[in-house]
């Protein structure tokens, strides 16, 4: 796959990602996050994590009062590094 390919998955992903944050259910930013810490280092997993949190976490509850997508997209990207850099061709 071309860079100039690979730069357009990035793209198109994050974007299903943001949009999914604002549109859609919560499972849709989730499976674009993952499949971009999957494939990329993509610090802008952590910023469609925080984005999902502020719009939809409630505020002032008991029993959701930690960032759950923040923590998934960390884990994700810093979870997922050595799975990348074993099995993946370096960038």
């Amino acid at each position: 796959m071309s860079y100039l390919g690979k730069n357009n998955v990035r793209i198109a992903l994050g974007a299903l990602g943001l949009l999914g944050a604002l549109f859609t259910v919560a499972w849709v930013p989730l499976a674009c996050m993952a499949l971009l810490a999957v494939r990329f280092r993509a610090w802008e997993v952590l910023g469609i994590g925080l984005l999902v949190d502020f719009l939809w976490l409630p505020t002032g509850s008991f029993f959701f009062p930690l960032p759950l997508f923040t923590i998934a997209g960390i884990v994700l990207v810093w979870g997922l590094e050595p799975l990348r850099t074993e099995f993946l061709i370096s960038e």
